[in-house]
């Protein structure tokens, strides 16, 4: 019996409507500001990205563990450049949809296609891309190097996962990289 390794998707080029997509960026607090954590390896890229989604009118709703509301890791990491006009939900769990403040800011953006950033890819990003898929049948896309684990192989564990779900959901799924992405 051969033993294979998670399935490891390619990366492909998207254009996405700036009108019916939105972005959301998960658990990427102010501890993010520190470079000991591994969010920290993200503020560079997904920083540039979000300009870039600011420009053509992308929605950008954030997340944050409902532990660190009211506290300073309460905040969204400065190198992302919140704006005021971007919401910040404090959901108490993995699933950033449990409480129903997500999916009722996404319905205000008339959202279809879900981009999903943050960390770590085998919580908050696992557990609400699957029900993104699963439940309210968003077309989900997972930039590749928007998404982080503490461990390599925790990050593509959770990546196969995404591909192989169940009852049709992974074909929910688009990956694909950061620069790769284009608003039309």
């Amino acid at each position: 019996m051969t033993e294979e390794g998670p399935n490891r998707p390619q990366p492909e080029p998207l254009k996405l409507d700036s009108k019916t997509t939105a972005i959301v960026v998960l658990d990427l607090s102010a501890r993010c500001e520190n470079p000991n954590e591994v969010c920290a390896r993200l503020m560079e890229p997904l920083a540039e990205f979000l300009e870039t989604a600011r420009k053509a009118s992308v929605p950008i709703l954030y997340t944050i563990s409902a532990a660190g509301r009211g506290t300073p890791l309460g905040n969204v990491a400065a190198p992302l450049k919140r704006r005021q006009s971007e919401p910040v939900l404090y959901p108490d769990a993995f699933d950033k949809f449990m409480g129903g403040e997500l999916k009722a800011e996404l319905d205000k953006c008339n959202c279809r296609s879900l981009i999903i950033t943050g960390s770590a890819t085998n919580f908050a990003v696992l557990y609400t891309a699957t029900t993104a898929a699963r439940i309210y049948r968003y077309d989900v896309v997972i930039p590749l190097d928007g998404v982080n684990a503490r461990r390599q192989y925790e990050h593509e564990y959770a990546i196969h996962q995404m591909t192989i779900l169940p009852a049709s959901a992974h074909k929910q799924f688009r990956f694909t990289k950061l620069a790769m992405i284009e608003f039309v």
